[in-house]
């Protein structure tokens, strides 16, 4: 039995070494890959990727542009719009203080990339709490430089969805689902246990057969659940182990509110044109998108990302040095996770090179383009 056990375990640390011999290749692989690898993964995997460019007012790079993927954060650009709009219409004073407390009551520890945390260490180091209090637009802006998810969930619960929502109406945006608390609906899974008396097992089941329509009741449910709870004790209680499961996550990420690149590409030439409607909402809203340019090539930027385990979007806006104005939008999804962490690295090194080398727009123009029928 001891010779057993004693070759079992040799085994077993055989595996283990090939394993990890096999991650540090892979990395090293993965450190290689440029630019045009992402251009690459974009022409073999259609049926994951969709990319929409306008240069100049025209239509420049058209890819599986009008197919419905996951928004991921994106999706909070709706939602920054609908605060411009309330600002504009002084119906939210956003130097309106809040207690950091209340933005807790949705604060999911662990869900969100560090995100939230990495803001309130921001808003500490540059001086922006007030007494323990934040004002609304600096949680708005929280919102989408740092992709917080509580500071989302506070403010649709601060203007309401049905005014959000109705923004996807006022711009024409008829493929755009319904934005819910996404958030809040990574609690799907023990909320479905906790009031249907299943498993785990049996609530991946009954998620995956949801539809749009019940998902987004029961995520309204669950947020409306979390703002009551003043001592985050549900958090404490729904916040475990099984919420991280890579099935289960993958799932959430299809159950995302969705779009298309078109769409996207559309909205931001609205914000980076300033053509939204009321016209005195675009300077808060170009406020909050806006990104400092630290480059010599740009001189106007805008952007909103959002990932997920499965889903990588970006939509952004620009203008470079010679007075080109350029909107786009790509999202990815790739269920599989095979390619995503690559991916995640190196779209950056994809964006940028896009944005300011006139010779690769016409290389991913040209690529892509056999696939314009496709739309």
């Amino acid at each position: 039995m001891k010779v057993i056990l004693l070759v079992v375990a040799i085994l077993l640390i055989f595996v283990l070494i090939l394993c990890i011999l096999f991650l540090l290749i892979a990395k090293r692989q993965n450190n290689k890959k440029t630019e045009t690898d992402v251009l690459n993964f974009l022409k073999e995997n259609p049926s994951k990727a969709s990319l929409y460019m306008i240069k100049n007012g025209m239509e420049k790079i058209s890819y599986n542009s009008e197919v419905k993927m996951p928004l991921a954060s994106t999706a909070k650009v709706i939602i920054a719009i609908e605060f411009a709009r309330q600002v504009a219409a002084k119906l939210l004073d956003e130097h309106e203080l809040v207690d950091l407390e209340e933005l807790n009551k949705f604060y999911i520890p662990g869900s969100d990339g560090n995100a939230h945390n990495s803001w309130i260490k921001w808003i500490k180091s540059n001086h922006k709490e007030i007494q323990g209090k934040i004002t609304l637009f600096e949680i708005a802006h929280g919102m989408l430089a740092y992709s917080s998810n509580a500071n989302t969930e506070f403010l649709m619960e601060k203007m309401g969805l049905d005014e959000i929502n109705e923004n996807i109406n006022k711009l024409s945006l008829s493929l755009h689902d319904k934005i819910f608390p996404f958030s809040s609906a990574g609690f799907m899974s023990p909320y479905i246990q906790e009031t249907e008396n299943i498993g785990f097992k049996e609530s991946i089941q009954k998620i995956s057969e949801m539809s749009y329509e019940e998902y987004m009741k029961k995520s309204v449910e669950i947020h409306q659940i979390l703002n009551r709870d003043q001592g985050t004790e549900r958090i404490k209680k729904w916040n475990t182990k099984q919420n991280y499961v890579r099935k289960l996550q993958v799932l959430e990420s299809r159950k995302l509110p969705r779009s298309t690149t078109k769409e996207y590409a559309y909205i931001m030439k609205l914000i980076h044109k300033e053509e939204l409607v009321p016209s005195n909402i675009n300077p808060y809203l170009k406020k909050l998108i806006q990104r400092q340019v630290d480059n010599s090539k740009l001189i106007e930027f805008g952007n909103k990302g959002g990932s997920t385990i499965s889903v990588l979007t970006e939509a952004l806006y620009c203008t470079d040095r010679e007075g080109n104005d350029i909107q786009l939008a790509m999202f990815i999804q790739d269920d599989s996770g095979v390619d995503h962490i690559w991916l995640k690295q190196k779209l950056d090194l994809f964006f940028y090179k896009l944005l300011t080398d006139t010779a690769f727009q016409e290389e991913v123009s040209s690529k892509l383009s056999c696939d314009k029928g496709r739309n």
